[in-house]
């Protein structure tokens, strides 16, 4: 009975330390089904809205994504095509507030679209 019950504990230890492998992996997994999305871009401060006011509008895109499945390279992607043609994505800043994007991708960059 009591090497039933040993058995029974070095498997549960087996498995909490295996716990946070098999949670990386899944994450890992979990890259193609949390691509990176364009959301809103932070509210303009006082003097950015004159420059903003300025040059004629707010030219900005912001892209949410989750910083461990998502590459760099594929955020610019995003915002460079968010941009459009003629005008190029140049980073502002990077937040991690849930208030715009979701828990699982908590990243937040912003970009200014400038002409190319």
């Amino acid at each position: 009975m009591r090497s039933r019950h040993a058995s029974a504990l070095t498997t549960m230890r087996s498995l909490r330390s295996a716990a946070p492998l098999l949670l990386l992996l899944a994450l890992a997994q979990c890259s193609s089904f949390l691509p990176p999305y364009e959301t809103v871009p932070p509210p303009l401060t006082l003097p950015e809205q004159r420059a903003a006011a300025a040059t004629g509008g707010d030219n900005r895109v912001a892209v949410c994504y989750n910083a461990l499945t998502t590459t760099a390279a594929r955020v610019l992607a995003l915002a460079s095509a968010s941009c459009g043609p003629g005008m190029v994505p140049r980073a502002l800043g990077r937040d991690f507030q849930l208030s715009n994007c979701p828990l699982l991708q908590p990243a937040r960059a912003t970009f200014a679209c400038v002409k190319s």
